[in-house]
């Protein structure tokens, strides 16, 4: 299978050639643009100390000094040069792009809500928590109905099963699936945002991923080989892929170790909604599943935290997320984060592994 899958590379080698050279002029655009709007941004905020995240407590000791009074909120540049990018390459009439920007647009509005709480108030817990989750899944309906309505192949509730030519049908209980996919993604990716440059690098190992898969689907001789279908709209998925790995490449230069900015829930709850939306239109989702592993784990450990503490009054980690509890081992915090960019990187292979086979 992979063999057939190289040769039928090769072949379709000058269409290739063109998708990589769009494809990476998206992502230079917008990693241009997000330097510069990033630069500025510090400087504007700097000069007028706004944007302070508070640092709570209970978290490791270091970041009470490491990380007090850097600002937050650089997610918002994220928006605005992924926002100026598909503006200036993209058809924002697509309904796959048009979508897919939405949801993006809408998570961030409540990021935006959340950081704003947090930096006006001091108040590291922001706005209520229900409340947030019952909007969340509102957007996240609103968006699989206007899909649902737009294309019928979102309505068949089949569901891909990874390793194999084989696809399962959940039926009616496809939408709230689907649904589900996004806000916990969103949440996911919003935990694992703790430690200098450690979401940015698995998200945009995910895109990577959306990108191969994506010219998969879209190149008929792949997308037969691969006994997948054949979706050719997922060319404008992977140029939108693009564009947000250049956005966060942009902002990644100003968030490693020491960070000079933080994502902000702004960030981190749209990235993580764009890359569950991005996966339910490609309908990959149990295939996103294995790619975004790491981010489930994540999210794993906070619900099992919580859960052990109420049930038993013990903690099951030194703290959660599970990052903060290899700090609290003894690890630095470049470690951690480089132990899981190889996890994220891991997950990724077996993942498209799982696609390809």
């Amino acid at each position: 299978m992979l063999k057939d899958f190289f040769n039928n590379i090769f072949i379709n080698l000058q269409g290739l050639e063109l998708f990589l050279a769009q494809t990476v002029s998206m992502l230079l655009t917008s990693l241009i643009i997000c330097l510069f709007s990033m630069k500025l941004f510090l400087k504007i905020i700097n000069k007028k100390n706004i944007c302070r995240q508070p640092i709570r407590e209970s978290g490791p000791e270091s970041h009470l000094k490491e990380k007090k009074d850097t600002p937050t909120m650089g997610g918002l540049m994220i928006i605005l040069s992924t926002i100026i990018t598909c503006a200036l390459w993209l058809d924002l009439g697509n309904i796959y792009i048009l979508t897919t920007l939405l949801v993006f647009l809408f998570f961030a509005a409540i990021g935006f809500i959340d950081d704003l709480i947090k930096v006006k108030g001091s108040n590291i817990k922001g706005f209520r928590g229900s409340f947030k989750i019952i909007l969340q899944f509102l957007i996240a309906g609103i968006a699989i109905l206007f899909l649902q309505t737009q294309d019928p192949q979102y309505l068949n509730g089949l569901i891909q099963v990874p390793f194999s030519n084989y696809e399962i049908n959940i039926g009616i209980l496809y939408s709230l699936f689907a649904i589900v996919i996004i806000v916990g993604s969103a949440n996911s990716v919003n935990l694992t945002d703790g430690l200098d440059g450690l979401v940015s690098v698995p998200v945009i190992i995910s895109l990577v991923c959306f990108i191969i898969i994506s010219y998969i689907v879209k190149t008929p001789e792949l997308a037969l080989r691969m006994q997948t279908n054949i979706f050719f709209q997922a060319q404008n998925v992977a140029f939108l892929c693009a564009v947000f790995i250049g956005s966060i490449l942009g902002f990644l230069k100003y968030n490693l170790k020491p960070a000079k900015i933080f994502m902000g829930d702004v960030g981190s709850l749209s990235i993580g909604a764009l890359i569950g939306i991005i996966a339910v239109i490609l309908k990959i989702e149990l295939i996103f599943f294995i790619i975004a592993l790491l981010f489930v784990i994540e999210a794993l450990s906070v619900i099992l935290q919580v859960a052990s503490f109420k049930l038993r009054r013990k903690r099951v980690f030194l703290m959660a997320p599970i990052h903060h509890h290899f700090e609290k081992k003894g690890l630095k915090e470049q470690e951690v984060v480089r132990m899981f960019w190889l996890a994220a990187l891991i997950f990724a292979i077996i993942g498209l592994l799982g696609f390809i086979i």
